[in-house]
């Protein structure tokens, strides 16, 4: 049972009374009258209880002056828990549903209860769970507010669901528990996810303005709690992970909880993009132990620059390391993440071998994260998209899911962000982060953006989005990523030179824009798209028979350009440089920078691509065997391409040559047609024979050397030689 404190109790070590806690209490009544009725002992005069009168999150008002208005005026405590007995007899009733898994009570299911509280509610309800284990994955919607999900008992009520970022498509969708809902509670619950190890899994993932849980329990491995939004309050609970376990934009107090590591890692990571954001993690009075945590866990690494983490009052067992924070592998995060303790205990307590960017409190700034003071603050954090895209996936990333994954909320979603960004005619423009949240004021600007020229197939642009449209497309069976796809397919046949080359842009083909672009696999990522349409691979099924017959007579288009466009020196073929004339097919300069040349680099792809024809002319293979040959005669032997601190640089650091014997070998990317000799240029456009010649910018801001044709050789092209002596055995 609760019970309403009237004795005040002393001083607490960062400043809150029993006083303060006692408008706490008259607070609560205002807000949650059905709370304090169904917790509260009737009519007997307790004696004061700081820890119990505590545990609601301090939202105060101008109920404050009168809470202590009324502990003036009454000063006999029996007069005033009469009073308070009264005054909830008379609040208003709430909702309440019993939900049981054997079908004793109103649903079987939590989402079936949730699924009954109407949206934009105005009253509490209260969702009895009754002992049991319900598994499924819950969500409290937004819009469902003041919810209370109640068991009898932490370890025998319990919400469990199987699911990891990995299968789910990001972090903010692989989650056991998710609340949207408004002034949330929580009491005598296990959250759990069972995934286990190997990736991100959500127990519970709160995502609402203000939600407390107390004497709850979080169970999972990798980001168990993910706390977003503003004010969420943890009384008496137990939370367990390995890796960045408590995690989030929000502010959170955690009080009176046992924090476990399950093994070495990182008991949190905050998530705040400037000292504008009053958020931060406060642990107030909490335990933290650990098992099988080998070289020892940290208290926290900043997942964002500016990250906020305060530890007052709190026992660290052995486990936690003697330096107690981590920069997440970034130097430049020490100087503005915002770490500090206050009064450790414990063997893990240990304010001399702290990292010296961390900070010991004094009494003064611990009181300032007094649960009172750190709620009262103004909220200012991540709201919209900002928010929203905590925990998203890259475009990057999203290229590279199994195509099961395909089929996933995150995948449509960003599915219909590409929508919004292809162009009128069909392709898409590059360098965008395509997987993105937006906002609905951003939707008109996308839209307008529809008539720019800027579709390109550089830096993976347009046949990328067709590949991810086209898995979609076939688990979803939604015909506007099936449309968007045929009308940026024919935008790759209306952009075919006769001659079978690809310009970088299309329709602006002005400047460099219009030669054939073999840069950064441009023209060979197009002729493999256009290659498993022909084929009718399983992700292209659906493509008509006609547009099948285009990709086929494209592709082989595409080889005969390849053939012809092969640099032939002194008689000999060679290799390719990174643009070629769309006219006379001879190389041609891009940028300031990209100078008429033979590729390192992107030569390694348009080889890659002829091995993969199961049946080659004798053209094509002549074409693979020359230039293997040139690899061979180019590979660079003895010297290492390396990144070093350097504090006299830009940034702090630079990329430099370093002699190495054992070194494996590597290729320049550009190299001087006729003598073969590595070559550089900076923005002058000025050819030098050493990196170290041209300026830091482009120094370090370009990749001058590859490795990729040490594979191509090693491997690829033996197994490539096997297979066509098979072909001439049969």
């Amino acid at each position: 049972m609760l019970y309403v404190p009237f004795v005040a109790s002393p001083r607490s070590a960062i400043g809150l009374t029993a006083l303060e806690e006692l408008a706490d209490w008259y607070k609560l009544i205002i807000d949650s009258p059905t709370t304090v009725r169904q917790n509260m002992s009737p009519c007997k005069d307790n004696s004061s209880d700081e820890e119990n009168a505590s545990f609601c999150r301090k939202r105060i008002t101008g109920h404050t002056n009168a809470a202590f208005g009324l502990v003036t005026t009454l000063k006999s405590s029996t007069i005033l828990l009469c009073f308070l007995c009264f005054f909830v007899a008379q609040a208003r009733a709430s909702k309440r549903i019993v939900v049981a898994a054997d079908g004793s009570g109103d649903f079987r299911t939590v989402q079936q209860a949730l699924d009954d509280v109407p949206a934009n509610n105005k009253q509490p309800v209260v969702i009895q769970i009754k002992p049991g284990v319900y598994n499924e994955q819950i969500r409290v919607s937004a819009g469902k507010n003041q919810i209370i999900l109640r068991g009898e008992d932490p370890l025998k009520t319990i919400l469990t669901f199987k699911l990891s970022a990995q299968q789910a498509g990001n972090t903010r969708l692989a989650f056991s528990t998710l609340v949207n809902g408004d002034d949330f509670r929580a009491e005598n619950l296990t959250f759990e996810n069972t995934f286990g190890t190997g990736s991100q899994a959500v127990a519970l993932f709160v995502d609402a303005a203000s939600a407390s849980f107390q004497n709850c329990r979080f169970l999972g491995w990798q980001d168990t709690l993910f706390v977003n939004g503003s004010r969420h309050y943890f009384k008496n609970c137990y939370i367990e992970g390995h890796v960045d376990f408590i995690f989030g934009t929000a502010s959170a107090v955690f009080e009176d909880c046992t924090i476990h590591s399950k093994g070495q890692g990182y008991v949190t990571a905050h998530y705040r993009l400037s000292n504008e954001e009053n958020t931060g993690f406060v642990f107030l009075r909490c335990r933290l132990t650990g098992e099988n945590t080998g070289n020892g866990v940290y208290l926290g690494r900043p997942w964002r620059p500016y990250a906020r983490v305060v530890f007052i009052d709190c026992w660290l067992g052995p486990h936690i390391r003697p330096e107690g924070w981590d920069n997440w592998r970034d130097p430049a995060r020490e100087k503005t993440a915002w770490f500090g303790e206050y009064r450790s205990k414990g063997p893990g307590a240990n304010p001399k071998a702290r990292v010296a960017w961390s900070r010991q409190l004094t009494s003064e700034e611990a009181a300032q994260f007094s649960r009172a003071k750190f709620f009262n603050l103004s909220v200012r954090g991540l709201t919209g998209k900002a928010n929203q895209a905590v925990g998203t996936i890259a475009w990057a990333d999203a290229q590279n899911k199994a195509d099961e994954w395909s089929g996933s909320a995150e995948a449509v979603r960003i599915a219909d962000n590409l929508l919004l960004y292809q162009r009128d005619s069909g392709g898409w423009p590059k360098n965008i982060d395509m997987a993105k949240p937006f906002d609905e004021v951003e939707r008109p600007v996308l839209l307008a953006q529809k008539k720019e020229t800027d579709s390109t197939i550089d830096n993976g642009a347009t046949y990328t989005q067709l590949s991810f449209l086209a898995r979609v497309y076939t688990r979803t069976q939604q015909e506007r990523y099936r449309d968007s796809f045929l009308k940026g397919l024919d935008y790759l046949f209306k952009a075919q030179y006769p001659n079978g080359g690809w310009p970088q842009f299309y329709p602006d083909l002005s400047g460099y824009y219009k030669h054939i672009t073999y840069n950064d696999d441009a023209m060979i990522g197009v002729m493999k798209l256009l290659r498993d349409i022909a084929a009718v691979t399983p992700n292209y099924t659906f493509v008509d028979e006609a547009r099948r017959g285009k990709a086929a007579s494209a592709v082989e288009k595409g080889i005969e350009c390849i053939l012809k466009t092969q640099v032939i020196v002194n008689g000999r073929k060679t290799v390719w440089c990174a643009q070629h004339d769309e006219v006379t097919l001879a190389p041609a300069p891009a940028r300031k920078y990209e100078l008429v040349s033979l590729s390192g680099g992107e030569s390694v792809g348009i080889v890659r691509f002829l091995m993969s024809i199961k049946d080659p002319s004798p053209a094509v293979v002549e074409a693979i065997e020359s230039a293997i040959a040139w690899f061979e005669q180019t590979r660079l032997r003895g010297i290492k391409w390396i990144e070093k601190a350097d504090a006299s640089q830009p940034g702090g650091r630079d990329r430099v040559v370093v002699q190495d014997p054992e070194a494996g070998p590597i290729w320049a990317r550009f190299y001087e047609i006729g003598s073969n000799r590595p070559v550089f240029v900076g923005r002058d456009s000025v050819v030098k024979y050493s990196v170290a010649e041209i300026e830091h910018e482009r120094r370090v801001g370009y990749a001058w050397y590859v490795e990729e044709p040490a594979k191509l050789l090693k491997d690829e092209y033996p197994k490539w030689r096997d297979r066509m002596a098979k072909i001439k055995q049969n």
